[in-house]
């Protein structure tokens, strides 16, 4: 019997990541399917423009919220779960609107520093951004309490498609940046409308005794969660603060269309994987007090998937990047190359990071994501100080990266026997 509904409930884990999969593969695939055109209606100094953009948005979206949506796949009642989603948008609505009186008062000496004045007007819309990231996170986390996989699925096929929709559209009315930057804003809001829209949720019935409860309760989540996950996003995204700054906006531009083709199979697999996996491997510490076997298994079968698609790239990566997206482009095909090993390691941890909130080791998740920040910045002034080039650069960075993401399998394993990573 215990056999049975073992079985059972694996077909169940797996059914959840399918449905999750089949929205992710739509919305990573659709903006692959026309990024040769994009390539083409695009230069690579405006794609640098807009990694820019989008880079200071995931950084202070990613935190706005005080990651209080974490706490929804923990809660156990409705009610905990309908005030700790409401805390999460009203945190995000208020830092929101601080973030864009900073920005008003400091945006002259930012855009100077980061050496793009093709931002200027742009860049005080941050923050709306910024708003429908953490609306989007917390929505997210909210269906995904209630299994509403498909309904996640959907949001993240309505986001893409509205992005390349307009992107594709709009060079034809006015050429430049207006069409990645304001494809980039009307899409940011898409999918959290879509979300909210199916949740019904009324946010004009709370307890402001019960928001108080809730925000102490799990306070972890922005003292040690909130801070590794801008490690992180610092970590990854600093790269492109700081590419236009030492070397040049065009070669972000290069660097930003490798990545999102790079990245595509982990934010395809991944994130679908991450989310399935958060909910069952805390059904499983509660049940069998650990995760291991679950864990190792996904690890094994990551590995096979990455050492297969990024190992056999790498004999075709220069000329397929300058035969889909044109000549102009081939460089981005080297600057894969680089970073092949780091691609690796990445793909096969980044799904099973999200044990460290199932387990509550935040605060070794926040260790180990300023680690990673550290590593990160010491890398690009390294090579700068020592003015290496920009490939040999990123030959260094993904080394490094590769090594930091090797430990990251070594503590997610012992996490999930749930034994101290002390020990």
């Amino acid at each position: 019997m215990m056999n049975f509904r073992g079985k059972f409930e694996g077909f169940v884990f797996y059914k959840n990541i399918l449905i999750l999969l089949r929205g992710s593969a739509l919305a990573q695939f659709i903006p692959l399917l026309i990024s040769p055109l994009i390539a083409r209606l695009y230069s690579p100094q405006e794609f640098g423009v807009l990694a820019l953009f989008t880079s200071i948005s995931t950084i202070f979206g990613s935190v706005i919220n005080g990651r209080y949506e974490q706490a929804l796949v923990l809660v156990e009642s409705d009610k905990e779960a309908k005030h700790v989603t409401i805390l999460s948008i009203l945190i995000s609505a208020i830092a929101s609107i601080f973030l864009f009186i900073i920005f008003l008062l400091s945006g002259n000496y930012i855009l100077s520093f980061l050496n793009i004045e093709e931002l200027d007007f742009w860049f005080y819309l941050i923050p709306l951004v910024v708003f429908s990231i953490g609306v989007f996170n917390t929505l997210n986390f909210y269906h995904l309490r209630q299994k509403s996989f498909k309904t996640i699925s959907n949001s993240e096929v309505s986001r893409s498609s509205s992005f390349a929709v307009i992107q594709s559209v709009f060079p034809f009315f006015k050429n430049g940046l207006y069409g990645l930057i304001i494809g980039k804003l009307i899409s940011s809001f898409v999918a959290p409308l879509y979300l909210l829209h199916k949740s019904k949720f009324n946010f004009f019935s709370y307890e402001p005794s019960e928001l108080k409860k809730v925000a102490k309760r799990y306070i972890d989540f922005p003292k040690f969660t909130n801070l590794s996950v801008l490690f992180n996003n610092l970590s990854v995204n600093s790269i492109n603060l700081l590419i236009p700054v030492l070397y040049s906006t065009s070669l972000l531009g290069l660097y930003s269309l490798m990545y999102r083709v790079m990245a595509a199979p982990f934010a395809f697999l991944g994130n679908s994987i991450s989310q399935v996996f958060l909910e069952e491997v805390s059904r499983q510490k509660q049940e069998v007090g650990n995760a291991y076997a679950l864990t190792k298994r996904l690890m094994i079968q990551l590995s096979i998937i990455s050492i297969l698609s990024y190992g056999l790239s790498y004999f075709f990566l220069e000329d397929l990047f300058a035969f889909i997206y044109g000549e102009e482009w081939r460089m981005s095909g080297v600057i894969a190359k680089c970073l092949l090993p780091f691609f690796i390691f990445k793909f096969i941890v980044s799904p099973l990071t999200s044990i460290h909130t199932a387990f509550e080791k935040q605060k070794w998740s926040f260790y180990l994501q300023l680690l990673m920040f550290v590593l990160s910045l010491a890398s690009i002034f390294f090579a700068y100080l020592n003015q290496w080039s920009f490939v040999n650069y990123l030959f260094l960075f993904g080394a490094v990266m590769s090594a930091f993401y090797f430990l990251r399998i070594i503590i997610v394993l012992k996490i999930a026997k749930n034994i101290s990573v002390n020990e």
